[in-house]
């Protein structure tokens, strides 16, 4: 998405055009059985971007009033058939099949009514709304935007009153409000010419669980409230089942596996439905614990009494915290919970008010070359790889760059290629000279963790390092850092909202609440006999695969 807004690149951009050949439509599709009139019908869509098939005939159907969940893990095409429905596509994209909107072919329409369509007959709920909202401008602004594109009267503070927004935030920038905030920012906009049909594209990615369950009950409550169709497209299992009647799972391109949502769930006939659904755990389900011990440590890593005050705002509030030799801690919590400010102290990056960081037994300096010595023994693992690569340098060049700035004796060529390979990006060569823009989420992500691995550190401090992967990679990441664990010796401190992460793979957590830990123990103790009513909540608002 350019900065412009999501109305306007869904009213203006022209894509690619269906073609208008027969297809190989079926009657047997997901969200068939109500006995309703379609609003959407997909016939043998299939989608190519230059010699590669992104989908191969795809054929569904979309009742009035029905929700029909689309999973898959990334490049499996799911996205590519949710823009095919608005002919959204980049022009580079060759379609043929057939897509029927109310029984329209989009294919077909000219210019002018396929920009009628958007939005009065059809919406999108994009992916990422910081990057959908242009941020620039005022959000009641861009609320208003497709309403006076298509001539429709309505009031924006009626619409954020639908999705639970007082109307003062609509002289909001972007910035000024939280990720949940933003994401009823873009359902609003979704709603503001009464569409019939909603495309919602990972709506909760990145999302805390709290914000996230009250995302999905507010798309519940606008189906049944206005009775809309419902597209909602993710790799993650439990959300879809959560809030969708009818699953459709695609790999590689195609679909594999349909039907009732709880009945897909409950027995997956396809292997890749499985892996989804197994790649998202269930906290308490002896399965998904792989930790390999959880036994009493030598200190790391001792923080005492900290506290991290903004003016009159203290982030951080008397936070006390131990990780051990070898040990890895999830330290769990919603956003603006004060996680990333206690990480960025423990780093040496943000200054206390008070209270100290003990390492190894030792303070952390304040500055100069003990800590540069210091950060290289710990090192940071941001959540969005994308965003912590330099996109102009090489797999390479990321990795050697800490070596260089911590002057490390040794071969830098050896030792580069020593620290892709133990991030499992084998054989080296085959990556070195690649650019991040060439490479996966996850390998994205293995490439920040070899830059760190390059300097041997003795704990890695990890911010939410799988929350923007899907459901394969999620599992190779995690398997990942306890291998490290495993051969280094590497504690960690993973710092999430996903206490399905903190079951798999910690030894302990704990639980932070407005700036303070309100309990911690071991991942059985917290997860399983919680003490404290906002780590109740927390489990409570995890999605589960069962529908109530």
């Amino acid at each position: 998405m350019t900065p412009d807004t999501a109305a306007v690149a869904a009213n203006s951009a022209c894509g690619s055009h269906p073609g208008s050949g027969s297809g190989s439509g079926s009657d047997s599709d997901a969200g068939s059985g109500s006995g309703s009139a379609a609003i959407l019908e997909l016939r043998g869509l299939t989608v190519h971007y230059g010699s590669r098939a992104a989908v191969r005939d795809v054929s569904l159907s979309l009742a009035e009033g029905q929700t029909l969940g689309l999973a898959g893990e990334s490049g499996s095409g799911k996205t590519t058939v949710g823009l095919s429905v608005l002919r959204l596509l980049p022009k580079s994209a060759s379609v043929s099949g057939e897509v029927l909107l109310d029984g329209q072919d989009v294919g077909a329409m000219s210019w002018g009514r396929l920009r009628a369509a958007r939005w009065a007959q059809a919406s999108v709920v994009f992916q990422g709304a910081m990057h959908a909202l242009n941020p620039v401008r005022r959000v009641g602004d861009q609320i208003a935007e497709p309403m006076a594109l298509h001539g429709v009267s309505g009031s924006v503070a009626e619409l954020l009153d639908q999705v639970e927004l007082p109307a003062a935030k609509a002289r909001s920038y972007p910035h000024e409000l939280s990720g949940g905030q933003k994401q009823r920012v873009m359902i609003a906009m979704a709603l503001a010419c009464s569409p019939r049909l909603i495309i919602a594209d990972e709506p909760t990615t990145a999302l805390d669980v709290i914000v996230q369950a009250q995302v999905l009950g507010l798309l519940r409550r606008l189906v049944a409230e206005r009775g809309l169709s419902l597209l909602m497209i993710s790799h993650d299992l439990s959300v879809l089942t959560t809030t969708c009647d009818d699953l459709a799972v695609m790999h590689q391109g195609e679909i594999v596996e349909r039907g009732r949502a709880a009945e897909v769930i409950a027995s997956p006939a396809h292997p890749h439905t499985a892996a989804l659904a197994a790649a998202f755990p269930t906290v308490g389900a002896p399965e998904f614990r792989y930790v390999e011990r959880c036994s009493t440590l030598p200190t790391l890593l001792s923080v005492e009494d900290l506290r991290v005050s903004f003016g009159s705002t203290m982030a951080v509030d008397g936070v006390s915290l131990e990780v051990g030799r070898g040990e890895i801690v999830a330290l769990v919590g919603e956003s603006g919970s004060g996680k990333t400010t206690l990480a960025r102290t423990i780093m040496g990056l943000q200054r206390p008010s008070s209270g100290r960081v003990i390492f190894d037994g030792v303070p952390i300096p304040s500055g100069g070359k003990a800590l540069k010595a210091y950060r290289r023994q710990v090192q940071l693992v941001l959540q969005d790889p994308s965003s912590a690569l330099n996109p102009r340098h090489s797999v390479y060049e990321a990795v050697a760059e800490g070596l260089r700035i911590h002057g490390i004796p040794g071969d830098e060529e050896s030792l580069v290629k020593d620290a892709v390979e133990r991030s499992e990006l084998r054989p080296a060569e085959v990556y070195l000279s690649s650019l991040p823009h060439e490479l996966s989420g996850g390998q994205q992500q293995r490439v920040v963790i070899a830059g760190a691995l390059a300097l041997q550190p003795r704990l890695l401090i990890a911010d939410e390092p799988v929350a923007s992967l899907d459901a394969s990679v999620r599992g190779e990441i995690l398997a990942l850092l306890l291998r490290l664990r495993r051969e280094l010796e590497l504690a960690a401190l993973i710092i999430t909202h996903d206490l399905g992460l903190a079951w798999n793979i910690a030894d302990r957590v704990a639980v932070m609440y407005q700036g303070r830990i309100v309990e911690q123990g071991t991942v059985e103790q917290v997860l399983l006999d919680p003490r404290h009513e906002y780590t109740r909540r927390l489990l409570a608002a995890v999605p589960s695969t069962t529908r109530a």
